[in-house]
């Protein structure tokens, strides 16, 4: 029974568990068997059973019948009578036996106290570390999830919303005009390959690591320019970054340009970045339609664009209004 913890218990059936073991040890003393080591190992039970201050408490209570005990086994045996008288303790007086005994009861007591300290201590620390880990684990995941979502939406969102449209498009007109059907389908198998050479890409510059900032974002800034009726104008002049924040800004900016060219309805956009002291600064302008900041609902990209910035520990500020056109003003620290 002595080696069992009965933790699922509640606590006044471990009070009760922990005192019987006590007046066992205690008895037994009085009847010549000596069983004082499993008393201070029912102490360090206490502790983790009971807490610190109900073992002091046991540990006080206890104190004076444990000495009685020790003295009555004491004088009913010669053997450890002989020890004490080494000692130069007199078994006859008892006042002087008893000091002794309370100090050598109460320096192993405290010792034990110190020991189930030491071990709840480093039990807890464990479970703090474990605690930590989990939710490390969990943050990582959620970032992990949160990366992918954003990669996917990048590299895949629009064009597959415009593959899906022309798919649409083809269904509808394949029997009233196929020739138009046809077209439909054609674009669609564009799409359909622009989207495995996006996620090439996309792999390719994550895997990169001599990722060059200012190149990238020229010729994406290039292929609008080429592939759209939109007037582009830029100046790129940004640092040498660590990779992980070159490729975050490459995908704000280009979520910020693929959103210009899906619902600005603009004729033109520039594009502006430098190093300022200890932080980047980024401005993306267009002359669309703009838009009302206190009615609209962020979509995925918008999102996206902020929650980039937020890894990145910047801030992002829109000024835009009705017929005015959109600035978005970006600041980085370096």
């Amino acid at each position: 029974m002595s080696w069992v913890f009965p933790i699922q218990y509640p606590r006044w059936i471990r009070f009760i568990y922990i005192v019987l073991e006590l007046a066992i040890v205690l008895s037994a003393r009085s009847l010549n068997v000596d069983l004082s080591i499993f008393k201070f190992i029912f102490f360090g039970k206490s502790y983790f059973l009971l807490g610190r201050y109900t073992t002091i408490a046991l540990i006080v209570i206890t104190a004076i019948p444990s000495t009685l005990s020790e003295y009555i086994g004491v004088l009913s045996r010669s053997q450890q009578l002989q020890i004490v008288e080494s000692l130069g303790l007199d078994p006859t007086n008892p006042v002087r036996f008893a000091l002794f005994s309370l100090a050598t009861y109460t320096a192993a007591s405290f010792f034990t106290i110190m020991l189930s300290q030491m071990l709840v201590d480093q039990q807890s620390s464990y479970q703090k570390i474990k605690e930590l880990s989990e939710q490390v684990e969990a943050l990582a995941t959620t970032l992990e999830r949160t990366r992918i979502a954003r990669e996917i939406h990048d590299s895949l969102g629009h064009t597959l919303t415009d593959l899906d449209t022309q798919l649409a498009v083809a269904q509808t007109l394949r029997s009233q005009n196929p020739t138009q059907a046809f077209q439909a389908i054609d674009t669609a198998k564009f799409l359909a390959r622009q989207c495995i050479e996006d996620v090439s890409k996309a792999l390719d510059r994550m895997r990169q690591s001599d990722f060059d900032l200012n190149q990238a974002l020229i010729a994406l800034l290039e292929q609008l320019r080429e592939t759209s009726t939109l007037q582009v104008q830029w100046t790129v002049n940004l640092p040498v970054l660590p990779i992980y924040q070159s490729y975050q800004i490459y995908c704000i900016v280009k979520e910020g340009l693929m959103n210009i060219q899906k619902h600005a309805q603009a004729s033109q956009v520039s594009f502006f970045s430098h190093q300022k002291s200890k932080s980047i600064y980024l401005e993306l302008k267009d002359n669309g339609i703009g838009f009302d900041l206190a009615a609209i609902h962020p979509g995925f990209g918008l999102q996206g664009m902020i929650e980039r910035v937020q890894l990145l520990g910047g801030q992002l500020d829109i000024q835009t209004a009705y017929a005015q056109g959109t600035q978005i003003h970006i600041t980085l620290p370096l």
